[in-house]
């Protein structure tokens, strides 16, 4: 594993537990360990008054390619999978997507292969749903505003009766620290080190993944329904370092082309690592034996 504790040095105090990012610590009986879901942070170290804390043998498989590779043959995913990483200055190797577009149809051409990387922006989005992924809101006059909402938001025949509904269950989701400039969003396996990783998946794989989750971790993924895609997937997951899964919207389901029987996962990168190495550990993995 990437990260070991010295038990004879250890104080048992718990600073390393409460401070991982990727909850990977946890007490086992008597001790301190460090679990697969390790990512190679390095916070724990910093927080171990003792010094405890040392590299262990092997580091986290952090290479995206290989990630990717492992996921699809370890779950059975049959599509591609999207990554994103967000920046407050735009590469130079990755184009800028001019739009207007909407980023839960980037997210279609990705899941059927068209996976190139390229920028995207708040003033590229078709709709607001920029301002739920921690890039700002897309800047339009109030006509304009009030018009798309008419049209297609609020009223009979569309999703909120009122614009009180629409507003109401934003409060459900996290709150961003910070808003970025851009969110670079491609396939998987060309993206380095992302923050997110999202992907179509059955109920069946969903059970298969959130068993590999928890195997360590004993934390379930938990699932949202009732909102916009955007907000259901990416606010808990970049904020809170959770995975997320939905059903998604009317919206999102039609432009991410998804299949009736695929609802939507969405993990942090840091815990893909562990995620993938789980699942040999797990009763899906062995049950067949």
């Amino acid at each position: 594993m990437p990260f070991t504790i010295d038990t004879e040095l250890c104080a048992r105090c718990g600073s390393c537990i409460g401070n991982c990012p990727n909850r990977a610590i946890m007490r086992r009986e008597d001790k301190v360990v460090i679990t697969d879901m390790c990512y190679d942070c390095g916070v724990c170290m910093r927080y171990c008054p003792v010094g405890a804390i040392g590299m262990g043998p092997v580091k986290a498989e952090l290479d995206s390619k290989k990630l990717s590779e492992s996921l699809k043959e370890k779950f059975g995913i049959t599509r591609d999978i999207a990554a994103m990483k967000f920046v407050d200055k735009k590469p130079d190797d990755v184009p800028v997507e001019e739009g207007p577009q909407f980023w839960c149809a980037i997210c279609g051409d990705i899941f059927e292969g068209q996976g190139s990387p390229l920028l995207f922006t708040a003033a590229a989005s078709m709709c607001g749903g920029c301002a739920n992924m921690s890039l700002g809101g897309k800047r339009v006059t109030r006509e304009e505003f009030d018009a798309a909402v008419e049209a297609s938001v609020v009223g009979e025949g569309n999703l909120y009766a009122s614009r009180e509904p629409m507003t109401k269950n934003r409060d459900v989701f996290a709150r961003f620290p910070h808003i970025y400039s851009g969110m670079i969003i491609g396939a998987f396996d060309k993206i380095s080190r992302p923050d997110l990783v999202l992907f179509p998946a059955t109920p069946e794989q969903l059970t298969v993944v959130s068993t590999a989750f928890a195997f360590e971790t004993g934390e379930v993924i938990t699932g949202f329904a009732g909102k916009s895609t955007c907000l259901m997937t990416i606010p808990a997951t970049l904020v809170n370092n959770r995975p997320v899964f939905t059903a998604a919207d009317h919206g999102g389901r039609e432009f991410m082309r998804l299949k009736p029987e695929e609802l939507l996962i969405c993990f942090p990168f840091s815990l893909i690592p562990g995620l993938v190495k789980n699942l040999d550990k797990t009763i899906y993995a062995h049950h067949d034996e």
